[in-house]
């Protein structure tokens, strides 16, 4: 094993030697930090999700808050009609001269999956929770944008290109605002093929330009990061001499798909960098990729090499989430919360009943890509507990209830519905495109009711009460698969969700679907609504 230099790693290490990964549990997949001062800024794809490209801030590159979003009006990214998988991809953060870049990739396939349509975007602002500029259209190729600023103040974009088979990486010089690509792109080559190369960043050290970037399977099985360098930012570069920067190995890890790094320089010169990594379960990740965070270390050869060569921290026990209540009683909602692609202005009010989400209800089921009444938390453990109270009164054609999302194609929900006349309460899914009613029982009286989901792997029960205390059983699903990135039929980069959701009938008013809470916890009951 290569040996590290002297003196001893700095005292950054010691102050995150507990840490445990994923330090952003659930769907926060190809994240990208930047540090400003004492700060650490890092955003995460959002695909279909609104509102888009989520950004999360700390201290410690440890614990991180979700603190808000680069576009929270729809009428400036409008992703009605965007097929899963599709939307903001790998976003990247930096900070230059007192302001905050952000490059994404704007994906959308053709209906019948056979055209490819993505563009490659830049927008900025001074504070980091925006407003962020109108979005300028860099390029019409590749994937997966960074942003670079060199000694001299030149900036350049690199992105991946050549997709599914191509040389790699390609780099831009841009002009002195970002707005414009200035001449023609080139090949960064250092390896005779790569295939879906994603996630490229530079940075420059001792007079290196170190170029990082995903490679290998795609998405899924043999995804790892390498890292090459040269003394000149258009190259020639060449790959390390030392294993993969980021690679998991044994099959038989808990941890595994690796890769979409990015590494950042701490206040006290160490480094570390944010990566993405996926906790299977039965040969599923239902929680999709997260966020996780390993130290750098430089070899005395001036390469880099992950936890001092051991490779990433797959041996940390896994994150366990905490309780997470949710109660209505704010006049905004929690960042935290996302929409299916575009929300419309009076979907939801927290202000029509204190205290409460009332959800009006989207006129499309959760089969639809437009009109979705949902709104979402992402789930962050295999082994946890939802729970919501309901007042709702459906009339024909309507529905209201708990829902486990991940597409159009996949999801499962206990909802309260009308039969008759009467109501009822209906467990229902749909797996890989196909509908199946699992269960209706009657629901007597007209006061709200309780809905709780227990989740053990990928085992899914829920449950009914009218009080909160004694519950019963509605049905349970005993292989889930369906609920995740490797058991859609789909493009599956996501994840699970858990939420609210409810559906109105198109003819008639908006419905009044009203949330007490929703409570999400490793340990049940749920408490009764105050």
């Amino acid at each position: 094993m290569p040996v590290l230099p002297m003196p001893a790693p700095p005292s950054v290490d010691q102050t995150k030697a507990a840490y445990r990964n994923p330090v952003l549990p659930g769907f926060f997949p190809d994240p990208s930090v930047v540090r400003v001062g004492a700060d650490y800024y890092l955003v995460n794809s959002t695909f279909q999700y609104f509102p888009a490209i989520v950004i999360s801030h700390s201290r410690d590159l440890v614990h991180w808050r979700q603190i808000g979003h680069v576009f929270t009006n729809p009428e400036e990214l409008d992703l009605s009609g965007f097929l899963d998988g599709c939307g903001i991809w790998a976003p990247d953060i930096s900070y230059h001269d007192g302001r905050f870049y952000i490059f994404y990739c704007l994906v959308q396939l053709k209906p019948d999956r056979t055209v490819n349509v993505r563009g490659n975007y830049m927008v900025q602002s001074r504070d980091i929770l925006g407003p962020y500029s109108k979005p300028v259209q860099l390029t019409g190729e590749g994937n997966d944008p960074s942003h670079f600023v060199d000694d001299d103040g030149a900036h350049y974009m690199l992105y991946a290109a050549g997709i599914p088979r191509g040389k790699g990486v390609k780099i831009a010089r841009l002009s002195d605002d970002c707005t414009r690509v200035v001449g023609s792109a080139a090949w960064l080559e250092f390896e005779p093929e790569k295939r879906a190369p994603e996630g490229p960043h530079l940075i420059k050290k001792d007079g290196f330009y170190y170029l990082t970037m995903a490679a290998g399977d795609g998405v899924y099985r043999g995804h790892h990061q390498v890292v090459a360098r040269s003394r000149n930012v258009l190259g020639p570069y060449e790959p390390s001499p030392h294993p993969p920067f980021i690679v998991e190995r044994s099959p038989d890890a808990s941890f595994y798909h690796h890769g979409h790094a990015k590494l950042v320089e701490t206040p006290d010169r160490g480094w570390w960098c944010v990566y993405l990594m996926r906790r299977r379960i039965g040969g599923f990740s239902p929680l999709g990729r997260e966020t996780a965070i390993d130290r750098v270390d430089w070899l005395e050869d001036g390469w880099p090499v992950l936890n001092r060569g051991d490779g990433p921290s797959d041996h940390a026990p896994l994150a366990v989430s905490t309780t997470r209540s949710f109660r209505f009683d704010a006049t905004e909602l929690d960042p935290s919360w996302c929409f299916i692609r575009r929300p419309h202005a009076d979907s939801y009010s927290l202000a029509s009943r204190p205290g409460h989400l009332r959800l009006r209800g989207g006129s499309s089921g959760l089969e639809s890509r437009t009109g979705v009444g949902a709104v979402l938390q992402r789930e962050v453990s295999h082994r946890y507990h939802a729970a919501t109270q309901v007042d709702f009164s459906p009339r024909p054609g309507e529905e209201a209830g708990l829902v486990c999302y991940y597409d159009t194609e996949n999801h499962a929900q206990l909802v309260l519905a009308d039969r008759d006349g009467a109501r009822i309460l209906r467990l229902s899914m749909r797996a890989r495109g196909v509908y199946a009613l699992i269960a209706e029982m009657p629901i007597h009286g007209a006061q709200p009711v309780w809905l709780r989901l227990e989740v053990s792997g990928l085992h899914r029960a829920f449950s009914f009460s009218h009080d909160g205390d004694a519950w019963v059983r509605a049905a349970s699903l005993g292989d889930c698969a369906f609920l995740s990135d490797e058991g859609t039929s789909q493009w599956g980069f996501t994840g699970t969700m858990v939420g609210l959701y409810a559906r109105r009938a198109p003819e008639l008013m908006p419905l009044h679907a009203d949330f007490a809470l929703l409570l999400l916890s490793e340990n049940p009951p749920a408490p009764k609504a105050s």
